[in-house]
């Protein structure tokens, strides 16, 4: 079977049955007395956004519906979505428009896909703006933007790959507005350099977090808060 890997390294996509087969079998989900859960499924800034489908029906080759308006600004904005229904042998992707006029998200394109196992492990938030971190690489310090941060880990853009030498282990030195506190909250993690997801300047390095307690639920706090911002984005 063919495998394609979608280019936002969440999804990999297979050619199990083309755009006809899938759009077949959507179409007799619809018409069912009581067909089972349609939903739209789409990560905006890595927040998960999920709605479910009315008014399904079929225009040329592109399958035309209505959503939620927040997933329908996700939609507008990425170009595309996963379709989940039960009785799906995958989840299906499939490239979508949004018509500003009509309220209609248009589908086509479709095929199967599945979620990379090893990136969605936790919830995680692109981080707006810039926010740096002090790097410890043994007795060396430099600074590096966070570009999302999870309770597991952290994506980082370092100005260098040399910057991190041979070490595996590196403290990272964060600070986080959080809107109960008038301070921010400064943290001092231990993490693990997991892999690059670049190397070339500035490169991405993917970090995993060793957590304690009390810098835990300060990470849970502000992914919670910043979870927040973005999906009111979506509502303006």
């Amino acid at each position: 079977m063919e495998r394609l890997q979608y280019d936002d390294q969440l999804h990999l996509l297979t050619d199990m049955a083309g755009t006809a087969a899938i759009l077949e079998l959507l179409l007799s989900i619809s018409q069912q007395r009581q067909p089972p859960r349609i939903q739209l499924y789409n990560y905006y800034k890595e927040v998960p956004v999920a709605s479910g489908v009315e008014n399904l029906y079929l225009f040329d080759d592109t399958l035309c519906c209505r959503t939620a308006d927040i997933q329908a600004r996700a939609i507008e904005l990425s170009r595309y979505t996963i379709i989940k229904c039960p009785v799906f042998p995958h989840d299906v992707y499939a490239s979508a428009r949004y018509n500003p006029e009509s309220r209609e998200v248009l589908l086509s394109g479709f095929c199967y896909a599945e979620v990379l196992p090893d990136r969605r492990d936790a919830v995680r938030v692109k981080i707006g703006g810039l926010l740096y971190v002090d790097v410890e690489a043994g007795p060396d310090r430099f600074r590096a933007k966070l570009k999302d941060l999870s309770l597991g880990g952290c994506a980082l853009e370092v100005p260098d790959k040399g910057l991190l030498g041979t070490f595996t282990y590196f403290y990272l030195n964060l600070s986080l507005t959080l809107a109960e506190r008038q301070a921010p909250a400064t943290l001092r993690v231990l993490a693990r350099l997991l892999r690059f997801e670049s190397t070339t300047p500035p490169c991405r390095c993917i970090f995993l977090f060793e957590l304690e307690r009390g810098s835990e639920d300060l990470i849970g706090r502000y992914i919670a808060q910043r979870q927040g911002e973005i999906i009111r984005e979506l509502k303006v």
